[in-house]
């Protein structure tokens, strides 16, 4: 009788371990939501990378784009153009983006350029400071006026915008002349607001000249 009870017990704490072992090996997957917000803190990531970050930001951005293709599916191909569309290789960009700045001229020596889909987004950085950064968007192939979007240049703690319309007759305006798969040329300037404190700064000779 003690043989059987015994044999009883053994048999059931097997049964029970299995069992244990069994739901941590079911654990539920990533629900279709989840994945899209982790799509999208990744794109976030990407797009505020620096020179430094960009390939490894880009990697996993493409990492969840990926989870979510394998995850959610993709019906008509977005997220597989959205990977098919990055180079998460690191550009090398000669050439110029510069301004002037109240009366300070501002040249940057860093500068990157990165294709999401249609949009071709230019990063400038100086390499003996970290004050000052400049990031704007122009769309593939587009030329004339007002072509660059999302305008930001960051001086110090603070960012600036385009201001619209100008306090003082400095109207933001841009001029895209060469838009290829290698290089953007153009002129910008305008007064710039910043986004955190009441602070206008006036930008005036904007000049990208760059080869990627």
């Amino acid at each position: 009788m003690r043989t059987i009870k015994l044999f009883s017990s053994i048999a059931l704490l097997v049964i029970l371990s299995l069992a244990c072992s069994s739901s941590s090996d079911s654990d539920p997957a990533p629900s279709c939501e989840s994945l899209s917000n982790a799509t999208d803190a990744a794109e976030a990531a990407y797009n505020a990378a620096t020179t430094a970050t960009l390939v490894e930001k880009c990697n996993a951005y493409k990492t969840a784009l990926q989870n979510e293709i394998n995850g959610c599916g993709d019906e008509f191909g977005d997220l597989q153009n959205l990977i098919d569309g990055l180079d998460c290789t690191l550009p090398t960009t000669t050439g110029t983006l510069s301004m002037t700045v109240g009366s300070a001229p501002l040249v940057f020596d860093e500068i990157t350029v990165t294709t999401t889909g249609t949009t071709r987004h230019v990063h400038g950085e100086k390499s003996n400071t970290t004050s000052y950064e400049i990031n704007f968007d122009v769309e593939v192939g587009q030329t004339g006026a007002n072509k660059i979007n999302n305008f930001e240049l960051r001086l110090f703690s603070h960012t600036y915008t385009p201001m619209i319309p100008s306090a003082f007759g400095n109207d933001w305006a841009s001029n895209i002349t060469v838009n290829s798969s290698t290089s953007v040329v153009g002129t910008f300037h305008g007064e710039l607001e910043s986004t955190t404190a009441i602070n206008i700064q006036d930008l005036v000779n904007g000049v990208v000249n760059i080869n990627f």
